[in-house]
């Protein structure tokens, strides 16, 4: 049986919900139930970085970061709740290095041909991050290599690209088994703390989702989201930062057609447009001519993106 590192039960962190400033004389819509078809964990890739995304809150994946490191017989160099960082100290992955991430660093290493133990040392750097979806998780992994031959002067060189693939997927597949676990970590709840997605409302009143994240990223994001919403993608024109798309309301299977009813039998058209800033990605909903669209809908629209977001 692993030992506990979970800590006391943290403050949980609180839903956005529609303002009574945004919806003066009006009657919002009930807040709709989301992610039930969202994976608890899996493998996020965009180019050549991957990640692990997982359902569960920073506070719950903290101890379980913690645990894996003490399953693997390594010591733990460096703890930093508040940039979400856990990394290893130098070890030796050679035969005798048990645990996940000996086997993985020794998979890794083999796959790319270069050498495990010896006078050659490893580390690991774990990295949690708040996801886009409201309650989820990001884990990053990053190896380092010395061939100094002593841990003392150990100096870090660039990381094996195989490593980290292999990292990646043998510790989601110890996330997979250890999830349910239900630790949690009060130090654990300031990690990361500003998140990758808010919903904002301008002075007009009019809502938009920013994104933390790259342009690139934010694209495939919010492409991703509308397809696992099951709505309709008209147009998708990356040149120009938008999506055309329409929100159905036949009753037929699928969460969008669950959370709107009425206004016609086709559905409702809308433009998704992403603004790219200095650090962020602004996504607003319009209709197709350009003009706003009605302001609970247009909440509804973007909450539902970042719901079904990774």
């Amino acid at each position: 049986m692993r030992a506990s590192v979970g800590d006391t039960w943290p403050i949980p962190e609180v839903a956005e919900q529609p303002t009574t400033k945004t919806y003066v004389g009006e009657v919002p819509r009930p807040r709709f139930l989301a992610g039930a078809n969202v994976d608890a964990i899996k493998i996020q890739k965009l180019g050549s970085k991957s990640w692990i995304v997982l359902a569960d809150a920073p506070e719950q994946v903290w101890p379980l970061v913690k645990q894996l490191i003490v399953d693997s017989s390594v010591d733990m160099e460096r703890e930093d709740p508040t940039a979400g960082i856990v990394e290893t100290a130098w070890f030796r992955a050679d035969s005798a290095a048990p645990g996940v991430l000996g086997a993985a660093v020794r998979t890794g290493l083999a796959e790319a041909d270069e050498t495990a133990g010896g006078t050659w040392l490893d580390r690991v750097q774990v990295r949690i991050e708040r996801g886009i979806r409201f309650g989820s998780s990001e884990v990053h992994v990053v190896h380092y290599r010395s061939n100094s031959g002593g841990e003392s002067d150990a100096v870090e060189t660039s990381a094996v690209a195989e490593v980290e693939a292999e990292l990646i997927t043998q510790i989601a597949d110890y996330f997979a088994e250890g999830v349910a676990a239900g630790s949690v970590s009060m130090v654990g709840r300031d990690i990361a703390s500003e998140s990758k997605a808010r919903i904002v409302e301008g002075e007009d009143g009019v809502p938009t989702l920013v994104l933390n994240i790259g342009f690139d990223r934010a694209w495939a994001t919010v492409d991703g989201a509308l397809q696992r919403a099951e709505m309709v993608i008209t147009e998708s024109d990356r040149e120009n930062a938008t999506f055309r798309a329409v929100v159905p309301d036949d009753r037929r299977p699928g969460f969008f057609a669950r959370v709107f009813a009425g206004g016609g039998r086709e559905g409702t058209a809308i433009t998704i447009r992403l603004h790219e800033g200095t650090d962020s990605v602004v996504v607003e909903v319009q209709d197709p001519s350009g003009e706003p669209i009605s302001r609970e809908l247009a909440e509804q629209v973007l909450l539902t993106l970042r719901e079904f977001a990774a």
